[in-house]
Protein backbone atom coordinates (compact mmCIF):
# COMPACT_ATOMS: atom_id res chain seq x y z
CA UNK A 1 0.00 0.00 0.00
CA UNK A 2 2.87 2.35 0.92
CA UNK A 3 4.58 1.49 -2.37
CA UNK A 4 1.41 2.37 -4.31
CA UNK A 5 1.02 5.66 -2.45
CA UNK A 6 4.62 6.65 -3.09
CA UNK A 7 4.27 5.90 -6.83
CA UNK A 8 1.00 7.79 -7.01
CA UNK A 9 2.56 10.78 -5.25
CA UNK A 10 5.49 10.68 -7.65
CA UNK A 11 3.07 10.59 -10.58
CA UNK A 12 1.23 13.72 -9.47
CA UNK A 13 4.55 15.51 -8.69
CA UNK A 14 5.58 14.88 -12.29
CA UNK A 15 8.14 12.15 -11.60
CA UNK A 16 8.14 9.29 -14.18
CA UNK A 17 5.57 11.32 -16.12
CA UNK A 18 7.37 10.81 -19.41
CA UNK A 19 7.01 7.02 -19.38
CA UNK A 20 3.40 7.24 -18.29
CA UNK A 21 2.59 9.75 -21.02
CA UNK A 22 4.20 7.64 -23.71
CA UNK A 23 2.25 4.63 -22.51
CA UNK A 24 -0.98 6.62 -22.55
CA UNK A 25 -0.18 7.88 -26.05
CA UNK A 26 0.47 4.35 -27.36
CA UNK A 27 -2.72 3.05 -25.76
CA UNK A 28 -4.68 5.91 -27.29
CA UNK A 29 -3.21 5.26 -30.74
CA UNK A 30 -3.98 1.53 -30.53
CA UNK A 31 -7.56 2.24 -29.42
CA UNK A 32 -7.98 4.77 -32.22
CA UNK A 33 -6.71 2.34 -34.85
CA UNK A 34 -8.97 -0.43 -33.60
CA UNK A 35 -11.93 1.94 -33.52
CA UNK A 36 -11.29 3.00 -37.10
CA UNK A 37 -10.98 -0.61 -38.28
CA UNK A 38 -14.16 -1.57 -36.44
CA UNK A 39 -16.13 1.33 -37.90
CA UNK A 40 -14.88 0.81 -41.44
CA UNK A 41 -15.47 -2.95 -41.50
CA UNK A 42 -18.98 -2.54 -40.14
CA UNK A 43 -19.88 0.36 -42.41
CA UNK A 44 -18.43 -1.10 -45.59
CA UNK A 45 -19.04 -4.80 -44.99
CA UNK A 46 -15.39 -5.83 -45.16
CA UNK A 47 -16.00 -9.03 -43.23
CA UNK A 48 -18.90 -11.34 -42.59
CA UNK A 49 -19.83 -12.71 -39.19
CA UNK A 50 -21.52 -16.09 -39.02
CA UNK A 51 -23.09 -16.93 -35.63
CA UNK A 52 -23.14 -20.52 -34.43
CA UNK A 53 -26.69 -20.63 -33.05
CA UNK A 54 -29.84 -19.55 -34.84
CA UNK A 55 -33.34 -18.78 -33.64
CA UNK A 56 -35.54 -20.89 -35.93
CA UNK A 57 -38.82 -20.04 -34.21
CA UNK A 58 -41.73 -18.47 -36.10
CA UNK A 59 -42.87 -14.92 -35.44
CA UNK A 60 -46.63 -15.46 -35.29
CA UNK A 61 -47.21 -12.80 -37.95
CA UNK A 62 -49.35 -15.39 -39.73
CA UNK A 63 -52.00 -15.54 -36.99
CA UNK A 64 -54.28 -13.09 -38.77
CA UNK A 65 -54.04 -15.09 -42.02
CA UNK A 66 -55.54 -18.22 -40.51
CA UNK A 67 -57.99 -16.72 -38.03
CA UNK A 68 -61.05 -17.65 -40.10
CA UNK A 69 -59.91 -21.10 -41.27
CA UNK A 70 -57.73 -22.68 -38.60
CA UNK A 71 -60.72 -24.28 -36.85
CA UNK A 72 -62.64 -25.46 -39.93
CA UNK A 73 -59.96 -26.47 -42.45
CA UNK A 74 -57.10 -28.96 -42.54
CA UNK A 75 -54.00 -28.84 -44.71
CA UNK A 76 -51.66 -31.82 -44.85
CA UNK A 77 -47.96 -31.12 -45.35
CA UNK A 78 -46.26 -34.18 -46.87
CA UNK A 79 -42.48 -34.51 -46.66
CA UNK A 80 -40.85 -36.94 -49.09
CA UNK A 81 -38.33 -38.08 -46.54
CA UNK A 82 -38.58 -40.73 -43.86
CA UNK A 83 -39.50 -39.34 -40.45
CA UNK A 84 -36.52 -40.93 -38.71
CA UNK A 85 -34.25 -38.98 -41.05
CA UNK A 86 -36.03 -35.74 -40.21
CA UNK A 87 -35.78 -36.25 -36.45
CA UNK A 88 -32.03 -36.86 -36.29
CA UNK A 89 -31.29 -33.37 -34.96
CA UNK A 90 -28.90 -32.48 -37.80
CA UNK A 91 -30.17 -29.42 -39.67
CA UNK A 92 -30.34 -29.11 -43.43
CA UNK A 93 -32.80 -27.17 -45.59
CA UNK A 94 -35.48 -29.89 -45.52
CA UNK A 95 -35.16 -30.45 -41.77
CA UNK A 96 -35.36 -26.69 -41.18
CA UNK A 97 -38.69 -26.57 -43.03
CA UNK A 98 -39.86 -29.67 -41.15
CA UNK A 99 -39.12 -27.93 -37.84
CA UNK A 100 -41.05 -24.87 -39.02
CA UNK A 101 -43.98 -27.06 -40.03
CA UNK A 102 -43.97 -28.67 -36.57
CA UNK A 103 -44.16 -25.22 -34.97
CA UNK A 104 -47.14 -24.36 -37.18
CA UNK A 105 -48.83 -27.67 -36.29
CA UNK A 106 -48.34 -26.92 -32.61
CA UNK A 107 -49.52 -23.34 -33.00
CA UNK A 108 -52.61 -24.01 -35.12
CA UNK A 109 -53.68 -27.43 -33.87
CA UNK A 110 -55.57 -29.60 -36.37
CA UNK A 111 -55.26 -26.98 -39.12
CA UNK A 112 -51.77 -28.28 -40.03
CA UNK A 113 -51.08 -32.01 -40.26
CA UNK A 114 -47.66 -33.44 -41.06
CA UNK A 115 -47.00 -36.68 -42.90
CA UNK A 116 -43.60 -38.12 -43.74
CA UNK A 117 -43.31 -40.54 -46.67
CA UNK A 118 -40.28 -42.63 -47.60
CA UNK A 119 -39.72 -41.70 -51.23
CA UNK A 120 -38.36 -45.17 -52.05
CA UNK A 121 -40.91 -47.42 -50.32
CA UNK A 122 -43.80 -44.91 -50.63
CA UNK A 123 -44.81 -45.66 -47.03
CA UNK A 124 -45.48 -43.08 -44.35
CA UNK A 125 -44.46 -43.05 -40.69
CA UNK A 126 -47.36 -45.40 -39.89
CA UNK A 127 -46.32 -47.94 -42.52
CA UNK A 128 -49.22 -47.06 -44.82
CA UNK A 129 -48.75 -46.98 -48.58
CA UNK A 130 -49.04 -43.45 -50.04
CA UNK A 131 -49.58 -42.74 -53.73
CA UNK A 132 -47.28 -39.77 -54.32
CA UNK A 133 -47.77 -39.97 -58.09
CA UNK A 134 -51.17 -38.28 -57.80
CA UNK A 135 -49.38 -35.09 -56.79
CA UNK A 136 -46.71 -35.06 -59.49
CA UNK A 137 -46.58 -32.17 -61.91
CA UNK A 138 -46.54 -32.95 -65.62
CA UNK A 139 -43.70 -31.63 -67.74
CA UNK A 140 -44.21 -30.08 -71.18
CA UNK A 141 -43.83 -33.49 -72.84
CA UNK A 142 -46.56 -34.94 -70.59
CA UNK A 143 -44.25 -37.03 -68.42
CA UNK A 144 -44.43 -36.61 -64.62
CA UNK A 145 -41.94 -34.21 -63.11
CA UNK A 146 -39.75 -36.21 -60.70
CA UNK A 147 -40.10 -35.83 -56.96
CA UNK A 148 -37.10 -35.67 -54.66
CA UNK A 149 -36.31 -36.01 -50.98
CA UNK A 150 -36.44 -32.22 -50.88
CA UNK A 151 -39.98 -32.13 -52.31
CA UNK A 152 -42.89 -31.05 -50.12
CA UNK A 153 -46.59 -31.43 -50.96
CA UNK A 154 -49.46 -29.36 -49.54
CA UNK A 155 -52.89 -30.98 -49.71
CA UNK A 156 -56.35 -29.62 -48.81
CA UNK A 157 -59.87 -30.59 -49.82
CA UNK A 158 -59.67 -27.95 -52.56
CA UNK A 159 -56.48 -29.18 -54.23
CA UNK A 160 -52.74 -29.59 -53.81
CA UNK A 161 -49.49 -27.76 -54.44
CA UNK A 162 -46.04 -29.31 -54.91
CA UNK A 163 -42.77 -27.57 -54.14
CA UNK A 164 -40.30 -29.74 -55.98
CA UNK A 165 -37.27 -28.44 -54.05
CA UNK A 166 -37.97 -26.84 -50.70
CA UNK A 167 -34.35 -25.65 -50.50
CA UNK A 168 -34.70 -23.34 -53.51
CA UNK A 169 -38.05 -22.04 -52.23
CA UNK A 170 -37.10 -21.24 -48.64
CA UNK A 171 -33.36 -20.56 -48.71
CA UNK A 172 -31.28 -17.71 -50.06
CA UNK A 173 -27.83 -18.56 -51.37
CA UNK A 174 -24.76 -16.57 -52.28
CA UNK A 175 -23.90 -18.21 -55.58
CA UNK A 176 -20.50 -16.53 -55.68
CA UNK A 177 -19.40 -19.03 -53.03
CA UNK A 178 -20.04 -22.62 -54.06
CA UNK A 179 -17.80 -24.19 -51.45
CA UNK A 180 -20.60 -25.45 -49.22
CA UNK A 181 -23.00 -27.23 -51.61
CA UNK A 182 -24.36 -27.20 -55.13
CA UNK A 183 -26.27 -23.97 -54.50
CA UNK A 184 -23.54 -21.91 -52.86
CA UNK A 185 -23.23 -20.38 -49.41
CA UNK A 186 -26.51 -20.46 -47.48
CA UNK A 187 -27.26 -16.92 -46.32
CA UNK A 188 -30.88 -16.87 -45.11
CA UNK A 189 -34.01 -18.96 -44.57
CA UNK A 190 -37.65 -17.81 -44.93
CA UNK A 191 -39.59 -20.99 -44.22
CA UNK A 192 -42.31 -19.22 -42.22
CA UNK A 193 -43.30 -17.11 -45.24
CA UNK A 194 -43.32 -20.04 -47.67
CA UNK A 195 -45.21 -22.35 -45.33
CA UNK A 196 -47.88 -19.73 -44.56
CA UNK A 197 -48.26 -18.91 -48.26
CA UNK A 198 -48.63 -22.50 -49.37
CA UNK A 199 -51.20 -23.23 -46.64
CA UNK A 200 -53.26 -20.38 -48.07
CA UNK A 201 -52.57 -21.45 -51.65
CA UNK A 202 -54.25 -24.84 -51.37
CA UNK A 203 -57.30 -23.32 -49.69
CA UNK A 204 -58.06 -21.33 -52.86
CA UNK A 205 -59.51 -22.77 -56.05
CA UNK A 206 -58.35 -19.99 -58.39
CA UNK A 207 -54.96 -18.36 -58.81
CA UNK A 208 -53.97 -15.48 -61.09
CA UNK A 209 -51.08 -16.17 -63.45
CA UNK A 210 -47.91 -14.14 -63.72
CA UNK A 211 -46.35 -14.46 -67.17
CA UNK A 212 -42.65 -13.69 -67.60
CA UNK A 213 -41.83 -12.49 -71.11
CA UNK A 214 -39.07 -14.31 -73.00
CA UNK A 215 -36.90 -13.92 -76.12
CA UNK A 216 -35.38 -10.57 -75.07
CA UNK A 217 -32.57 -11.96 -72.93
CA UNK A 218 -34.66 -11.57 -69.79
CA UNK A 219 -33.13 -12.79 -66.55
CA UNK A 220 -35.68 -14.24 -64.14
CA UNK A 221 -35.25 -13.07 -60.58
CA UNK A 222 -35.63 -16.23 -58.48
CA UNK A 223 -36.34 -14.27 -55.32
CA UNK A 224 -39.06 -12.28 -57.05
CA UNK A 225 -40.53 -15.45 -58.58
CA UNK A 226 -40.72 -17.01 -55.10
CA UNK A 227 -42.50 -13.91 -53.83
CA UNK A 228 -45.01 -14.14 -56.67
CA UNK A 229 -45.73 -17.73 -55.65
CA UNK A 230 -46.12 -16.66 -52.04
CA UNK A 231 -48.56 -13.97 -53.19
CA UNK A 232 -50.72 -16.65 -54.81
CA UNK A 233 -49.65 -16.40 -58.45
CA UNK A 234 -49.04 -19.30 -60.75
CA UNK A 235 -45.92 -18.63 -62.79
CA UNK A 236 -45.51 -19.21 -66.51
CA UNK A 237 -43.58 -17.75 -69.45
CA UNK A 238 -44.84 -16.16 -72.63
CA UNK A 239 -43.21 -15.50 -76.00
CA UNK A 240 -45.19 -12.58 -77.36
CA UNK A 241 -44.08 -13.37 -80.90
CA UNK A 242 -45.83 -16.74 -80.92
CA UNK A 243 -49.21 -15.86 -79.38
CA UNK A 244 -52.12 -13.93 -80.86
CA UNK A 245 -52.87 -12.28 -77.55
CA UNK A 246 -51.88 -12.41 -73.90
CA UNK A 247 -54.10 -15.03 -72.19
CA UNK A 248 -57.14 -13.85 -70.27
CA UNK A 249 -55.92 -15.58 -67.11
CA UNK A 250 -52.89 -13.27 -66.91
CA UNK A 251 -53.04 -11.44 -63.61
CA UNK A 252 -49.68 -9.83 -64.37
CA UNK A 253 -47.09 -9.71 -67.14
CA UNK A 254 -43.49 -9.38 -65.91
CA UNK A 255 -40.72 -7.91 -68.05
CA UNK A 256 -37.58 -8.72 -66.06
CA UNK A 257 -34.24 -7.25 -67.10
CA UNK A 258 -34.45 -7.48 -70.91
CA UNK A 259 -31.28 -6.87 -72.89
CA UNK A 260 -32.96 -6.74 -76.32
CA UNK A 261 -35.78 -4.47 -77.38
CA UNK A 262 -39.36 -5.45 -78.12
CA UNK A 263 -40.82 -5.54 -81.61
CA UNK A 264 -42.98 -2.69 -82.86
CA UNK A 265 -44.80 -2.72 -86.16
CA UNK A 266 -44.53 0.07 -88.70
CA UNK A 267 -47.49 2.44 -88.52
CA UNK A 268 -50.48 1.28 -90.57
CA UNK A 269 -48.69 -1.94 -91.50
CA UNK A 270 -51.42 -4.05 -89.93
CA UNK A 271 -48.83 -6.21 -88.15
CA UNK A 272 -49.82 -7.14 -84.61
CA UNK A 273 -46.42 -6.92 -82.91
CA UNK A 274 -45.25 -7.50 -79.34
CA UNK A 275 -45.90 -3.91 -78.30
CA UNK A 276 -49.40 -3.97 -79.78
CA UNK A 277 -50.14 -7.13 -77.81
CA UNK A 278 -48.93 -5.51 -74.59
CA UNK A 279 -51.02 -2.42 -75.30
CA UNK A 280 -54.12 -4.50 -75.99
CA UNK A 281 -53.54 -6.41 -72.75
CA UNK A 282 -53.37 -3.18 -70.72
CA UNK A 283 -56.37 -1.72 -72.55
CA UNK A 284 -58.30 -4.74 -71.29
CA UNK A 285 -57.39 -4.04 -67.67
CA UNK A 286 -54.05 -5.87 -67.42
CA UNK A 287 -51.15 -5.26 -65.04
CA UNK A 288 -47.51 -4.89 -66.03
CA UNK A 289 -44.40 -5.17 -63.82
CA UNK A 290 -41.18 -3.93 -65.44
CA UNK A 291 -37.62 -4.09 -64.09
CA UNK A 292 -34.91 -2.62 -66.33
CA UNK A 293 -31.15 -2.72 -65.95
CA UNK A 294 -30.10 0.93 -66.44
CA UNK A 295 -26.73 -0.14 -67.84
CA UNK A 296 -28.07 -2.01 -70.87
CA UNK A 297 -28.37 -0.23 -74.18
CA UNK A 298 -31.46 1.90 -74.65
CA UNK A 299 -34.61 -0.11 -75.25
CA UNK A 300 -36.22 2.53 -77.43
CA UNK A 301 -39.42 0.67 -78.28
CA UNK A 302 -40.12 -0.52 -74.74
CA UNK A 303 -39.24 2.84 -73.20
CA UNK A 304 -41.46 4.72 -75.65
CA UNK A 305 -44.27 2.33 -74.78
CA UNK A 306 -43.82 2.98 -71.03
CA UNK A 307 -43.76 6.72 -71.73
CA UNK A 308 -47.32 6.38 -73.08
CA UNK A 309 -48.28 5.60 -69.48
CA UNK A 310 -46.36 8.55 -68.08
CA UNK A 311 -43.17 6.75 -66.97
CA UNK A 312 -39.85 7.66 -68.57
CA UNK A 313 -36.21 7.05 -67.65
CA UNK A 314 -34.18 10.20 -67.01
CA UNK A 315 -31.31 10.59 -69.47
CA UNK A 316 -28.47 12.96 -70.33
CA UNK A 317 -27.32 13.61 -73.89
CA UNK A 318 -23.56 13.46 -74.35
CA UNK A 319 -21.60 13.25 -77.60
CA UNK A 320 -24.76 12.36 -79.49
CA UNK A 321 -25.56 9.48 -77.13
CA UNK A 322 -28.25 9.19 -74.46
CA UNK A 323 -26.94 8.09 -71.07
CA UNK A 324 -29.26 7.07 -68.25
CA UNK A 325 -28.96 9.07 -65.08
CA UNK A 326 -27.93 6.83 -62.18
CA UNK A 327 -28.80 7.92 -58.64
CA UNK A 328 -26.18 8.14 -55.92
CA UNK A 329 -26.61 9.25 -52.33
CA UNK A 330 -23.51 9.67 -50.20
CA UNK A 331 -25.54 10.36 -47.03
CA UNK A 332 -28.23 7.67 -47.32
CA UNK A 333 -26.21 4.91 -48.97
CA UNK A 334 -25.30 1.72 -47.14
CA UNK A 335 -22.22 0.94 -49.23
CA UNK A 336 -19.09 2.98 -49.84
CA UNK A 337 -19.79 3.52 -53.55
CA UNK A 338 -23.07 5.35 -52.72
CA UNK A 339 -25.01 3.28 -55.28
CA UNK A 340 -26.86 1.12 -52.72
CA UNK A 341 -29.18 3.51 -50.96
CA UNK A 342 -32.29 3.66 -48.82
CA UNK A 343 -35.34 4.87 -50.74
CA UNK A 344 -38.48 6.23 -49.13
CA UNK A 345 -42.14 5.96 -49.99
CA UNK A 346 -43.28 9.47 -51.03
CA UNK A 347 -45.58 11.35 -48.69
CA UNK A 348 -48.65 13.26 -49.73
CA UNK A 349 -50.26 10.68 -52.01
CA UNK A 350 -53.14 8.37 -51.15
CA UNK A 351 -51.27 5.32 -52.37
CA UNK A 352 -48.04 6.30 -50.62
CA UNK A 353 -49.91 6.92 -47.38
CA UNK A 354 -51.63 3.52 -47.50
CA UNK A 355 -48.37 1.69 -48.17
CA UNK A 356 -46.48 3.62 -45.51
CA UNK A 357 -49.15 2.82 -42.93
CA UNK A 358 -49.05 -0.86 -43.86
CA UNK A 359 -45.26 -1.11 -43.74
CA UNK A 360 -45.01 0.87 -40.50
CA UNK A 361 -47.01 -1.80 -38.70
CA UNK A 362 -44.24 -4.29 -39.54
CA UNK A 363 -41.25 -2.10 -38.69
CA UNK A 364 -39.11 -0.21 -41.18
CA UNK A 365 -40.47 1.58 -44.25
CA UNK A 366 -37.05 2.09 -45.86
CA UNK A 367 -36.48 0.19 -49.11
CA UNK A 368 -33.05 -0.72 -50.45
CA UNK A 369 -32.25 -0.13 -54.11
CA UNK A 370 -28.98 -0.45 -55.95
CA UNK A 371 -27.71 0.99 -59.22
CA UNK A 372 -31.05 2.57 -59.94
CA UNK A 373 -31.76 5.12 -62.65
CA UNK A 374 -33.98 8.13 -62.05
CA UNK A 375 -37.49 8.14 -63.47
CA UNK A 376 -39.56 11.01 -64.84
CA UNK A 377 -43.32 10.85 -64.17
CA UNK A 378 -46.13 12.56 -66.02
CA UNK A 379 -49.86 12.12 -66.53
CA UNK A 380 -51.34 9.46 -64.25
CA UNK A 381 -47.95 8.14 -63.12
CA UNK A 382 -46.83 8.82 -59.57
CA UNK A 383 -43.63 7.97 -57.67
CA UNK A 384 -43.63 4.85 -55.50
CA UNK A 385 -40.06 5.22 -54.23
CA UNK A 386 -37.94 8.37 -54.00
CA UNK A 387 -34.34 9.13 -53.06
CA UNK A 388 -33.46 11.58 -50.30
CA UNK A 389 -33.02 15.36 -50.86
CA UNK A 390 -29.25 14.77 -50.67
CA UNK A 391 -29.21 12.42 -53.69
CA UNK A 392 -27.45 13.18 -56.98
CA UNK A 393 -27.53 11.77 -60.50
CA UNK A 394 -24.53 10.61 -62.53
CA UNK A 395 -24.26 9.90 -66.24
CA UNK A 396 -21.16 8.30 -67.69
CA UNK A 397 -19.45 8.57 -64.32
CA UNK A 398 -19.93 12.35 -64.08
CA UNK A 399 -22.36 14.21 -61.86
CA UNK A 400 -25.09 15.87 -63.91
CA UNK A 401 -27.60 16.88 -61.23
CA UNK A 402 -27.99 17.38 -57.49
CA UNK A 403 -31.62 18.40 -57.01
CA UNK A 404 -32.36 15.32 -54.87
CA UNK A 405 -35.65 13.53 -54.32
CA UNK A 406 -35.37 11.54 -57.55
CA UNK A 407 -38.07 9.02 -58.42
CA UNK A 408 -36.76 5.44 -58.23
CA UNK A 409 -39.96 3.47 -58.89
CA UNK A 410 -43.31 4.54 -60.30
CA UNK A 411 -46.84 3.31 -60.79
CA UNK A 412 -49.29 4.38 -63.47
CA UNK A 413 -53.01 3.63 -63.08
CA UNK A 414 -55.10 4.34 -66.16
CA UNK A 415 -58.82 4.12 -66.83
CA UNK A 416 -59.72 2.33 -70.05
CA UNK A 417 -62.63 2.92 -72.39
CA UNK A 418 -64.27 -0.37 -71.32
CA UNK A 419 -64.36 0.74 -67.68
CA UNK A 420 -61.36 -1.32 -66.55
CA UNK A 421 -58.11 -0.03 -65.07
CA UNK A 422 -54.61 -0.89 -66.23
CA UNK A 423 -51.59 -0.72 -63.95
CA UNK A 424 -47.94 -0.33 -64.88
CA UNK A 425 -45.17 -0.58 -62.26
CA UNK A 426 -41.62 0.30 -63.33
CA UNK A 427 -38.33 0.15 -61.43
CA UNK A 428 -35.15 0.99 -63.39
CA UNK A 429 -33.01 -1.43 -61.41
CA UNK A 430 -32.67 -5.21 -61.21
CA UNK A 431 -31.84 -5.21 -57.50
CA UNK A 432 -35.10 -4.19 -55.80
CA UNK A 433 -36.05 -7.85 -55.31
CA UNK A 434 -32.55 -9.37 -55.30
CA UNK A 435 -32.03 -11.91 -52.53
CA UNK A 436 -29.67 -9.79 -50.41
CA UNK A 437 -32.03 -6.80 -50.64
CA UNK A 438 -35.02 -8.89 -49.57
CA UNK A 439 -33.32 -10.32 -46.50
CA UNK A 440 -31.34 -7.20 -45.58
CA UNK A 441 -31.84 -6.58 -41.86
CA UNK A 442 -34.16 -3.71 -41.08
CA UNK A 443 -35.39 -2.98 -44.60
CA UNK A 444 -38.86 -3.29 -46.08
CA UNK A 445 -38.22 -4.59 -49.62
CA UNK A 446 -40.25 -7.76 -49.16
CA UNK A 447 -43.21 -6.03 -47.52
CA UNK A 448 -43.03 -3.20 -50.07
CA UNK A 449 -43.45 -5.63 -52.98
CA UNK A 450 -46.36 -7.31 -51.21
CA UNK A 451 -47.96 -3.89 -50.73
CA UNK A 452 -47.60 -3.27 -54.47
CA UNK A 453 -49.45 -6.53 -55.07
CA UNK A 454 -52.15 -5.55 -52.57
CA UNK A 455 -52.78 -1.87 -53.23
CA UNK A 456 -52.24 -1.81 -56.97
CA UNK A 457 -52.93 -5.35 -58.20
CA UNK A 458 -55.78 -6.11 -55.79
CA UNK A 459 -54.37 -9.19 -54.03
CA UNK A 460 -55.16 -10.04 -50.42
CA UNK A 461 -54.05 -12.40 -47.63
CA UNK A 462 -50.36 -11.75 -48.22
CA UNK A 463 -47.65 -13.00 -45.83
CA UNK A 464 -46.46 -9.65 -44.49
CA UNK A 465 -43.84 -9.50 -41.78
CA UNK A 466 -42.85 -13.16 -41.69
CA UNK A 467 -39.53 -13.86 -40.04
CA UNK A 468 -36.42 -14.45 -42.10
CA UNK A 469 -33.52 -16.16 -40.34
CA UNK A 470 -30.24 -14.66 -41.54
CA UNK A 471 -27.34 -17.10 -41.44
CA UNK A 472 -24.78 -14.81 -42.97
CA UNK A 473 -24.64 -11.05 -42.59
CA UNK A 474 -24.43 -9.43 -46.02
CA UNK A 475 -22.86 -6.27 -44.63
CA UNK A 476 -25.94 -4.06 -45.01
CA UNK A 477 -26.52 -3.16 -41.38
CA UNK A 478 -29.83 -2.01 -40.01
CA UNK A 479 -30.36 1.60 -41.14
CA UNK A 480 -26.63 2.38 -40.94
CA UNK A 481 -26.20 4.83 -43.80
CA UNK A 482 -22.90 6.34 -44.83
CA UNK A 483 -23.90 9.60 -43.20
CA UNK A 484 -24.66 7.80 -39.95
CA UNK A 485 -21.43 5.82 -40.27
CA UNK A 486 -19.40 9.02 -40.51
CA UNK A 487 -21.01 10.42 -37.37
CA UNK A 488 -20.60 7.09 -35.60
CA UNK A 489 -16.93 6.90 -36.58
CA UNK A 490 -16.32 10.42 -35.33
CA UNK A 491 -17.96 9.65 -31.99
CA UNK A 492 -16.08 6.41 -31.32
CA UNK A 493 -12.81 8.07 -32.31
CA UNK A 494 -13.35 11.05 -30.02
CA UNK A 495 -12.31 9.37 -26.75
CA UNK A 496 -9.11 7.64 -27.95
CA UNK A 497 -8.18 10.75 -29.95
CA UNK A 498 -8.57 12.86 -26.81
CA UNK A 499 -6.37 10.44 -24.89
CA UNK A 500 -3.72 10.52 -27.58
CA UNK A 501 -3.82 14.32 -27.76
CA UNK A 502 -3.56 14.65 -24.00
CA UNK A 503 -0.56 12.32 -23.95
CA UNK A 504 1.15 14.32 -26.70
CA UNK A 505 0.58 17.63 -24.88
CA UNK A 506 1.97 16.18 -21.65
CA UNK A 507 5.10 14.92 -23.41
CA UNK A 508 5.71 18.28 -25.04
CA UNK A 509 5.29 20.12 -21.73
CA UNK A 510 7.64 17.72 -19.96
CA UNK A 511 10.28 18.18 -22.66
CA UNK A 512 10.02 21.96 -22.43
CA UNK A 513 10.12 22.05 -18.62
Amino acid sequence: MKNFKSKAAAFFRGESFMGTSITALLIGVVIAINAIIYAVTNAFGLYLYVPENYDMSVSGMTDVLFEDVKDIETVKVIFCREKTLLDTGSIDEVVAFYETAKEFAERYGSFVEIECVNLITKRNQDGELVDLSQYQIEQEDGTPYPMYESSVVFVSRYGHKVISDIASATCVYDTSDSSSDSYGQLTAYNGEEVLASMLLWVLKTEHPKAYFTTFHGEVADVSFANMLSCAGYEIDTIDLRSVDMIPEDAGMVVISNPVKDFERAIDKSGVYSEIEKLRAYLDGGGSLYVAIDPYVEQLDVLEEFLAEYGIGISETERDGKSLRNIVRDSDNAVTADSFTLIADIPEGTELGGAITEKLSSYGSTGVLVRECAALVCSGNAEPMLVASPASEIYAGGERVGSEGGYCLAAMSVNENDNGTESRVFVVPSIYLTASDMIVGTGYANRNFIYSVFEYTYGLSELPYGCKTTVFRDNGMLENLTMGTARIYTAIIMAVPAAIALTGAIIIIKRKNR
